[in-house]
């Protein structure tokens, strides 16, 4: 195999840039160009490897190249060449920080090429977003574009749409963003008025005498399911037949959320009540956030809880994984310094291929084995020791913690002991960036969860690197891992923060028998008779239970794999649909297509609207309306999907493929709910009649927009997996004859089952 420096493609555009003959746009003259603008405007002269990972991202690989090697300059290259062949690049950074620093550092480049640059933050406004968007690069974090995609759905004015058709897009640490992260959803949600007809305040109160024979609460989903007894005693005190009959879902949707009000919220924890209203308080950060509010009929159940005014609820009007928008983009690259163990992954959910880039100089980090201890009390122990030994000799140590809680426990440990550290959590990535680049100074000991600092270049005697020769001579930076992960790119990750170009350093690994990794996949039946009998002081030595432990890991991986997949089966029939619906209300607002609903299901009606207002006018008005219906229409299959996927406390059997069924399901759901949708329009025509004039008609949007994460977890759908029909044939024919007898009944008579 031959080495980056005898790249033939290499060679040829180092030699473009040594004759400053690259005038056109080509790649490899758009990278010449690239090459001599660094060294002019930056002082930085590529090297080789960075050149050859510019290249893999150009084609649309996904890089892995180590912390410090450049991957900051490489995007540049990739994206400077897409641009100048007429395209549209969109940077996507792990945070606000680092899209702004990237964009300001890189900006210099991109001004002597001509290219126009931009940088979109969370404290970017609304107004400024869309002429941001026409810049040739865009930096940014996937989970603002991935809002402004979403924001755009809500839109009634296209001129107010800011985000562009998507084309290629960089992900910077790309294993966070595209795996760690790709199932958590982006949501829109806004408020909808609704009328204070007390129903939910008096299903509260009749909810006084159910107990915990009633009902049982989720504790993966904390969500509130009511059993056979509940579900008899509801039909009895809210005087209903087959309280799981389409006619009860709003019902029974009610009785759920004010059992889950009761039972799951908790006041100054989930919530706090300030002048009369709820306010959430943010499960993250412990502060409170006034333009959320609980989704469906939870905000109202939180009201009754306590007596207040119901106002309004939350809905959710669009939704998607940052996967799957990923997904929109028709280019994919990325970098990050751990692919190669996800390459199956990469390759799997979005067709890119993983190219391994060589370090610049040869890695000195001696990487130490797993360290394993009896319990965590052992290991914190092992850990302050080791922590202690390198303070001591004044040698800089970055300690990695899987936890915000871990870290303040063991830096409060370590102070006891009299060793002084930093913490950071992530909470503020611009104050964290500046310790995280100090953290290889002579004496610093840095305490850090794996989302904190990442981005930023740790250089041996802190950033100006006055105490390099002191540093070196104390072994570099020790990196220490505290527990077992998931996924072993966490702590390969954490591992590739010491040795930077060629940089001494070291790396330990702690973990122990009681984390819940080690339970979970069950290390005791593993190790049999090689697993510890009783409590032991210090490293656990057995060759076979540290080999176990290590399997471990994988077998955690392997799982974690399963699970996104099987989460896919879930989630791809609605992204299905969801991209079904944003097209035809894209289409409907920009005039590329006319509704004629109202001219073949309502002509006669049609006709006087014409005659009262005009066929231009109503015509763009029945466009905007049926924009705002297929709003509604999306949020009530939202509604219904949700509950489907979270409301079914029901258990797999004869044999049926719970993901089929689930598709199915919302399938049918779809299209029988959009053939509702003629009959709603010609309801909107007759309100429009009612208007003296057509300006006076207010098409009903929501109250207000707000956005937030969810945090889906495919767990939900491993250990409650969905199956619509669990009956045996027998079942299946008597409910046959009840559906004769009793009145039509929709999908939830099917999906919540029978008593």
């Amino acid at each position: 195999m031959s080495s980056v420096s005898d790249n033939k493609t290499v060679l040829k555009i180092k030699a473009l840039a040594d004759s400053a003959e690259c005038g056109g746009n080509s790649r490899d003259e758009v990278f010449a160009r690239c090459f001599l603008a660094a060294q002019k405007t930056l002082g930085i002269t590529p090297f080789d490897e960075q050149i050859a990972a510019a290249i893999a991202l150009s084609e649309g690989k996904l890089i892995q190249m180590q912390t410090g090697e450049g991957k900051t300059l490489c995007a540049v290259f990739a994206a400077c060449a897409h641009a100048k062949n007429g395209g549209a690049a969109h940077i996507f950074t792990f945070n606000d920080y680092l899209a702004a620093r990237d964009c300001e550092w890189m900006k210099p480049i991109y001004d002597e090429l001509g290219v126009s640059v931009g940088v979109i933050t969370e404290k970017t406004p609304r107004g400024e977003r869309k002429e941001l968007y026409k810049k040739q690069v865009v930096y940014t974090t996937a989970k603002e574009a991935g809002f402004d995609y979403l924001r755009d759905f809500t839109e009634l004015d296209p001129n107010k749409m800011c985000f562009p058709k998507p084309d290629f897009a960089i992900f910077d640490e790309a294993d966070s963003i595209l795996i760690d992260e790709a199932r958590i959803p982006l949501v829109i949600a806004g408020d909808v008025a609704v009328k204070e007809d007390g129903s939910v305040a008096e299903i509260y109160e009749k909810l006084s005498g159910f107990d915990e024979a009633d009902f049982e609460v989720d504790e993966e989903t904390k969500n509130v399911y009511l059993t056979d007894e509940g579900a008899d005693k509801a039909e009895e005190v809210f005087g209903v037949r087959g309280i799981y009959s389409a006619n009860n879902a709003g019902l029974l949707a009610k009785i759920c959320a004010c059992l889950k009000a009761r039972e799951v919220l908790r006041e100054d924890k989930d919530y706090i009540v300030k002048d009369k209203k709820i306010v959430l308080v943010d499960e993250f950060t412990g502060r409170t956030a006034p333009g959320r509010v609980f989704p469906g009929e939870l905000q109202a159940a939180a009201e009754a809880k306590h007596g207040l005014k119901i106002t309004s609820r939350g809905r959710i009007i669009g939704s998607i994984a940052l996967q799957y928008f990923a997904r929109l983009y028709p280019k994919l690259a990325g970098m990050t310094g751990t692919a190669e163990s996800a390459r199956e992954e990469f390759e799997k959910f979005y067709g890119i291929t993983v190219e391994v880039i060589p370090t610049r100089l040869p890695c000195k980090r001696i990487d130490n084995p797993l360290e394993l201890y009896f319990d965590q009390a052992e290991k914190q122990k092992a850990i302050i020791a080791a922590v202690k030994d390198a303070a001591d000799k004044q040698r800089p140590v970055l300690v990695g913690t899987a936890s915000i809680e871990e870290s303040e426990e063991l830096s409060e440990a370590l102070r006891k002991e009299g060793v002084s550290c930093s913490v950071l959590n992530a909470k503020n990535n611009s104050e964290e960036a500046k310790i995280i680049a100090n953290a290889g100074k002579r004496g610093a000991v840095t305490i850090s969860t794996n989302m904190a600092g990442r981005g930023v270049d740790i250089k041996l005697g802190g950033e100006d690197s006055s105490d390099k020769d002191f540093v070196v001579n104390a072994g570099g930076l020790l990196v220490i891992a505290t527990s077992m992960r998931e996924s072993g790119r966490i702590t390969l990750q954490l591992r590739g923060r010491a040795g930077r170009q060629g940089d001494v350093g070291e790396s330990r690994y702690f973990a122990s028998l009681d984390e819940d990794i080690m339970t979970k996949n069950n290390l005791r039946k593993l190790c049999g008779r090689h697993y510890p009998s009783e409590k032991t002081s210090g490293a656990l030595t057995d060759k076979t239970l540290l080999k176990e432990a290590e399997r471990i890991q994988r077998i955690s991986e392997g799982d974690t794999f399963d699970e996104r997949v099987n989460l896919m089966k879930y989630t791809l029939i609605g992204e299905k649909h969801r991209e079904t619906t944003f097209a035809r209300r894209t289409a409907l607002l920009s005039g590329e297509y006319q509704s004629e609903m109202w001219k073949k299901n309502a002509p006669e009606l049609y006709e006087r609207a014409v005659r009262k207002f005009g066929e231009k006018e109503l015509n763009a008005l029945e466009n905007k309306i049926l924009a705002a219906l297929l709003n509604e229409f999306h949020s009530d299959y939202l509604d219904y999907t949700a509950y489907l996927r979270e409301g079914i406390h029901l258990t797999q059997i004869a044999g049926r493929n719970p993901a089929e069924e689930y598709n199915i399901a919302c399938e049918e759901y779809y299209e029988n709910a959009a053939q509702s949708i003629p009959e709603r329009m010609t309801e909107k025509l007759e309100e429009v009649l009612k208007c003296g004039n057509i300006a006076d008609y207010k098409i009903e949007t929501p109250e207000r927009i707000y956005t937030y994460l969810l945090n889906d977890m495919a767990e939900e759908f491993r250990v409650k997996p969905l199956l619509l029909n669990v009956f045996s044939e027998e079942d299946e024919q008597e409910l046959i004859k009840e559906d004769e007898a009793e009145e039509k009944k929709g999908f939830f008579k099917k999906l919540f089952g029978k008593k």
